[in-house]
């Protein structure tokens, strides 16, 4: 059995520009009436997970198989070709309707389910309600880095890195390679040797720049990730700042 969507035409679509970022996402798909916050974000957060992977995005999807006989209804999913992600978003433990869609999915020979989460589901449930889903790569969880007894955990190694990247010498290192390889003579050229040997042994550590040929750094595929993101998050932080002040002054002249 192969699964398809079964109202593409109808299906909210996901463009790019949508999820530029979480406010922007939420007045295009959020309804205030209805939808809860949290679910909201996790559609978001899914929806941005699946097309950095090529896959085009729907919310609320239908999706049926080529038998006739079976159908469910999704949060999310992405289609690539013929391969389909079917994300299921939950608030707490998924409930048995979700596991019988999960199991359905297993079945299928195009289809893989994804299941975010806000707490850790316990491996021995997982294999209960859907035995060997896990081990075929027929099934994902991802738990949500921000409740319960992940959020230390989670806020330590976000702090980490901002620490890593928040230095004035560390990201005229690094901007640089935003465009090309970087030579070390180079930086050394530009900056006190101590500190070049120092920092990219520190970023080095940390898995942001990666050395494929001595004396030659790149950004690795985590700092081709973290470092547009960090510097995304600095511009929207300084114009959601200017924003303000700006709104504070205009308030001020108007009393």
């Amino acid at each position: 059995m192969n699964l398809r969507l079964s109202n593409e035409d109808e299906a909210r679509r996901v463009e790019p520009r949508s999820a530029l970022d979480y406010e922007t996402f939420s007045n295009r798909f959020g309804d205030s009436a209805s939808d809860r916050e949290l679910e909201v974000f996790q559609k978001y957060i899914a929806a941005r997970s699946l097309m950095s992977k090529g896959f085009d995005t729907y919310l609320d999807p239908s999706l049926e198989g080529d038998d006739d006989r079976s159908s469910m209804e999704a949060d999310v999913c992405g289609v690539k070709k013929d391969e389909i992600i079917v994300v299921f978003c939950s608030a707490s433990l998924p409930e048995e309707s979700v596991w019988s869609r999960i199991r359905l999915i297993s079945q299928s020979q195009n289809a893989r389910s994804l299941i975010f989460s806000p707490e850790e589901i316990p491996p021995d449930l997982i294999e209960e309600q859907a035995p060997g889903a896990v081990g075929t790569g027929k099934l994902q969880i991802e738990t949500l880095g921000w409740f319960e007894d992940t959020l230390e955990r989670t806020l330590q190694q976000t702090l980490r890195t901002i620490e890593l990247l928040v230095n004035e010498t560390r990201m005229r290192m690094l901007a640089p390679m935003l465009q090309k390889s970087a030579l070390k003579r180079d930086f050394r050229a530009r900056i006190n040797p101590k500190l070049v040997y120092h920092n990219l042994t520190a970023l080095s550590e940390a898995g942001i720049v990666d050395e494929p040929v001595e004396g030659t750094y790149e950004l690795s595929q985590l700092g081709k990730t973290v470092l547009p993101e960090f510097i995304a998050f600095l511009e929207k932080t300084r114009k959601t700042l200017d924003d303000y002040r700006h709104k504070e002054v205009r308030s001020i002249g108007r009393r």
